[in-house]
Formats: C-alpha cells, sequence, structure tokens
C-alpha cells in the first residue's frame, strides 16, 4: 500500500514518507525537523509536500512550520485536486532565550476540510498583496519627492531613480 503522503526538503532530502512523521491524532502529523533532515534547519528553505494516495474531495492536507515556543505558522496545502506543490519554509524568527538552539523545529501536516485550507490560503494572499501594495507605495513617494512634475500625469525623475530607492529600500 503507498504512502498517504510525503514531503522533499529541495536540496537536502530525498523523499520522506509518512511513515517517518509521528502521528499525534487520526488528522495530524508532525516531523522534528532537526532529527529527521538537518541541524542548520534555516538553511532550508522550499519544501515540496506530495500526495501519495487521493483524499476525500472535500478534504486537503495543510502544511504548518513550527520554531521554538511560536505557534504552527500555515505555509499551504495539496488535495486531490492539486496533488502536489512547492512551498518557501520562511521559517518565524526566533525570540528571546531560544535565539540559536531552538528547542523544536518542526513540520507539521493537518488533514481539514478544503474549505477552511482555501480560507487560510486566501489570508496568506491577501498579506502578500498588502506587502506589495505597501512597496509600491513607498516607490511612488520616493520618485515624487524629486518634485519635478511634467504634468498632470507624468513625473520626470532622473534615469537611476529606481536603483536610488532600491539602495534605500535594502537599508530598511
Amino acid at each position: 500500500m503507498a504512502e498517504p503522503f510525503g514531503v522533499i526538503f529541495i536540496g537536502a532530502s530525498f523523499p520522506i514518507s509518512a511513515s517517518n512523521f509521528t502521528q499525534a491524532d487520526p488528522t495530524h502529523w508532525v516531523l522534528d525537523v532537526t532529527a529527521a533532515v538537518s541541524q542548520n534547519w534555516q538553511a532550508l528553505k522550499e519544501i515540496v509536500l506530495f500526495l501519495g494516495q487521493p483524499l476525500a474531495s472535500e478534504f486537503g492536507l495543510g502544511l504548518y512550520v513550527a520554531v521554538g515556543d511560536g505557534g504552527w505558522m500555515f505555509r499551504g496545502y495539496v488535495s486531490s485536486a492539486h496533488p502536489s506543490d512547492t512551498f518557501p519554509l520562511q521559517w518565524p524568527a526566533l525570540e528571546g532565550a531560544e535565539v540559536g538552539a531552538p528547542q523544536r523545529v518542526q513540520l507539521g501536516l493537518s488533514l481539514e476540510p478544503l474549505g477552511e485550507l482555501l480560507q487560510k490560503e486566501g489570508s496568506k494572499h491577501a498579506q502578500k498583496e498588502h506587502f506589495a501594495k505597501a512597496v509600491a507605495l513607498n516607490l511612488y513617494h520616493f520618485m515624487e519627492s524629486f518634485g519635478i512634475q511634467q504634468s498632470a500625469d507624468k513625473l520626470l525623475v532622473p534615469a537611476n531613480c529606481i536603483e536610488q530607492w532600491f539602495t534605500k529600500f535594502q537599508g530598511r
């Protein structure tokens, strides 16, 4: 019988099957990343999550990460309609006494209703959209600060304006 799911840490692991995860309950699985993959968990940037068996159409498998005493952070999901995908891990930042060697670096999988996963995914996209809008607005205000307006709907800016802005942006 095929494994129900598996993961691959891109550039760092062979496929890791469901049997390598600890099953917390009938719908939740946990993988100790430092024991199963690498002590250098910060270097793990992307993961492939795939299904080895179809799920009921109304369910999906959610992917979460947790570091230290922090909570679980949603990273994405797969379903029978989309049985594999690559996700950025984006490990949460450590705070306080845990900086350097956290007690817990885990990957979590959760079998959830597809509607709930779609809501979480929508929230994730809304955050990215908000960030992109803030960056674009910051660039616009920077360009506007040169104060040279050719007409009501056109700005005249130096040729290296984007380079200047990016240098300033990286300094933040």
